[in-house]
């Protein structure tokens, strides 16, 4: 893997990579495949620590997409230690990285994640913008294997069991193996501690469409001022600002996106900078 700087996300998988061994855990895993259910999570996000899970099932143990009860399976997980550069969405590519470099390249793979940015990029939906470094780790991986992976978002926090338990070793590994720290963690209000459709979390299902309604109309406006100031001349929107504002604008097309609080709070500073009617 010389050909690409390693990173602390890097390193953190690789090192996990050489501790797994499914032929001790997964019996047929040679004749059917791997199916796997990755996560990531950051107890700052950005700045971490942050941590990520896989977990690996032979493909002859899952009908129908679901896990068969008491079926053995293989669980790696890695920490990432606080970086500026660490966040969510990184420590989510590195489960997907870290089940890349565990599943010979032979072998049918199928990956499950709860990070719809993961498997829209590693698909090639979306851009790969940022995150450059893991994606160019991505794609080495990639081209080595024989047909790539299969796929599949699973909703967090829905009661799925496997994501249950990849969500909680993920977590468990932000936080260095602290299991007590990760607890408090969880019981804590820390919105990173939560996915948006967690009932536990302050923000209800019901409650959430509305304050995404609210923040999709101030994106508008705001490119809206933005592309009127283009027109007349006097466009005052500083270029960092307007593409901060045009790629909410994309992201909230999407009914599964849930923005941070950074997100959310910079787009009502622009609104109240700006003084765009809403």
């Amino acid at each position: 893997m010389s050909e690409i700087p390693a990173s602390l996300e890097q390193r953190s998988v690789l090192e996990a990579a050489q501790r797994v061994n499914l032929s001790q855990s997964l019996s047929d895993w040679r004749e059917h495949g791997v199916v796997a259910y990755t996560d990531g999570a950051c107890i700052k996000n950005p700045g971490g620590p942050a941590g990520w899970s896989a977990l690996l099932w032979s493909a002859g143990d899952v009908v129908g997409g679901k896990v068969r009860t008491g079926a053995r399976y293989v669980a790696c997980s890695g920490h990432i230690p606080k970086a500026p550069t660490t966040t969510n969405n990184r420590a989510e590519i590195s489960s997907v990285l870290a089940v890349l470099s565990v599943v010979p390249a032979d072998l049918p793979l199928t990956i499950n994640s709860d990070s719809q940015y993961t498997i829209n990029v590693a698909q090639g939906k979306f851009k790969m913008t940022a995150n450059p470094d893991l994606w160019a780790f991505y794609r080495l991986l990639i081209a080595r294997r024989k047909t790539p992976p299969v796929f599949n978002w699973v909703r967090g926090h829905a009661g799925h069991d496997q994501n249950e338990l990849a969500d909680r070793l993920a977590g468990v590994a932000a936080w260095n193996g602290d299991v007590a720290a990760y607890d408090r963690w969880q019981k804590s209000k820390a919105p990173e501690a939560h996915n948006p459709s967690d009932p536990s979390s302050n923000a209800t299902e019901a409650a959430l469409p509305a304050e995404l309604g609210e923040l999709r109309q101030m994106v508008l406006r705001l490119q809206a001022f933005n592309d009127n100031g283009n027109a007349n001349g006097s466009a005052r929107v500083a270029d960092n600002e307007r593409k901060f504002i045009n790629d909410m604008a994309k992201r909230l097309r999407s009914p599964q996106f849930r923005p941070s609080e950074k997100q959310s709070s910079w787009v009502k500073g622009l609104v109240k900078k700006y003084q765009v009617q809403v």
